[in-house]
């Protein structure tokens, strides 16, 4: 393999993991900055029960958005497109946005924008996977995976028209707490989903691997 190829695929990936962690600790400062300066949350009623809500699902969020992106980049040997290094920014800039706009009067626009960051990080990681098939070094988990088909983001097409969808109601009808309440704690279920099947995944391939000893070239 080419020298250079080969410097791209070791060191890029650890690169783009660096900026991302970098990232999540800025976004993790300014979630607690904004979690203390945040008085609605001791007023009571429904506006202190959205806000809590917003404040857990974006604790959630961010831990999420880490695991999906770094999982693939731990588990699979992959070259690295130019794009790849831009996506952490875009990440960052979305959850910059989601941070200020977490307000119960705001419901509406954060959840439209919690729909970026979830589509982004969706779609890093299948293009991710993606280039990882084609690399023998990942026969270990591929050879036992069919192709993705539309089929296989089904679920992931269902939370991020959800997400749009009751963005959007909240949107027009701004102080409708018990429908923010509502979307909210299905913003939640749908994250524990995504956990769950990150783990599931990141359980198989781990299992895969080892399973093949060291002489295996994903083994290694």
């Amino acid at each position: 393999m080419n020298e250079q190829v080969e410097r791209v695929r070791k060191l890029v990936p650890s690169i783009i993991l660096t900026v991302l962690s970098m990232i999540q600790a800025i976004a993790l400062e300014l979630y607690w900055g904004k979690l203390v300066a945040s008085e609605f949350l001791w007023t009571g009623g429904w506006i202190a029960l959205v806000g809590w809500l917003q404040f857990i699902a974006l604790f959630f969020g961010i831990l999420l958005i880490w695991l999906l992106y770094v999982s693939p980049m731990l588990r699979f040997h992959w070259m690295p497109s130019l794009e790849d290094t831009l996506a952490p920014f875009l990440i960052g800039l979305l959850e910059f946005a989601l941070i200020d706009l977490t307000h119960p009067s705001l419901t509406g626009p954060w959840l439209l924008i919690l729909a970026m960051i979830f589509t982004t990080a969706v779609f890093t990681s299948h293009t991710i996977s993606r280039r990882a098939r084609s690399d023998s070094a990942n026969d270990y988990f591929f050879s036992q995976q069919d192709s993705a088909a539309p089929t296989d983001y089904r679920e992931s097409g269902i939370t991020i028209a959800s997400l749009v969808l009751l963005g959007a109601l909240l949107w027009i009808f701004p102080h409708a707490y018990w429908l923010a309440s509502l979307a909210l704690l299905l913003t939640l279920i749908g994250m524990s989903y995504q956990y769950l099947e990150a783990r599931r995944f990141w359980l198989h391939s781990i299992t895969d691997a080892s399973s093949l000893g060291d002489d295996h070239p994903g083994s290694e």
